[in-house]
């Protein structure tokens, strides 16, 4: 996108580095939607292999909308992928800084922010052990064991609303089935 023509720069330590750089948006496709699947996994409900294959391949035609034509379209892929990466990452005061401005910013509603640090706390929580050594994340930065039952809740609780218009009550309906069908466990 011509807003990623005009991101360009040099990392601490002398790489220089496009946004549009095919191998990069790839790179920030890949680790948005490890993100938000394992995310998912952790604090809302468990995804299979299965189910983690078909949101890399789904995740696929909206990337190469942006540009990353050669994101992974499998679990298997985001693994191989990240292999090859790990090599190339390397410790930064950056992401200490983006923590930090995470735990500052107001992302949600004032009651909701109480929860705002335990949130990038769940997040470094999710990222790969070996990652994590590389760039320095001590334990600190991540959840607390208290905190980690807070995350499931707020996690969870979304899941349980039901919009008339969402797919699964649409779903139900489809099939004649009462709309809190597959909301009943």
């Amino acid at each position: 996108s011509r807003m990623h023509e005009r991101v360009t720069g040099v990392t601490p330590s002398g790489q220089p580095y496009a946004a549009s750089d095919p191998a990069l948006l790839n790179w920030v496709q890949a680790t948005a939607t490890f993100g938000f699947l394992e995310a998912y996994a952790a604090y809302v409900a468990p995804l299979t292999d299965t189910e983690r294959d078909s949101c890399y391949r789904d995740a696929k035609a909206g990337a190469a909308l942006y540009g990353a034509t050669g994101s992974p379209a499998s679990l298997e892929e985001q693994r191989a992928f990240f292999a090859e990466m790990l090599p190339r990452l390397e410790p930064s005061e950056i992401v200490f800084e983006f923590l930090s401005i995470m735990k500052k910013a107001p992302a949600f509603p004032q009651p909701a922010q109480l929860a705002q640090h335990s949130l990038v706390r769940a997040a470094v929580d999710i990222v790969p052990r070996d990652v994590r050594k590389i760039l320095g994340l001590a334990p600190r930065y991540g959840l607390r064991p208290f905190e980690g039952r807070v995350v499931r809740r707020m996690g969870r609780r979304p899941e349980r609303i039901k919009l008339r218009s969402s797919p699964p009550i649409q779903a139900c309906l489809r099939l004649g089935l009462p709309e809190d069908y597959l909301y009943r466990r």
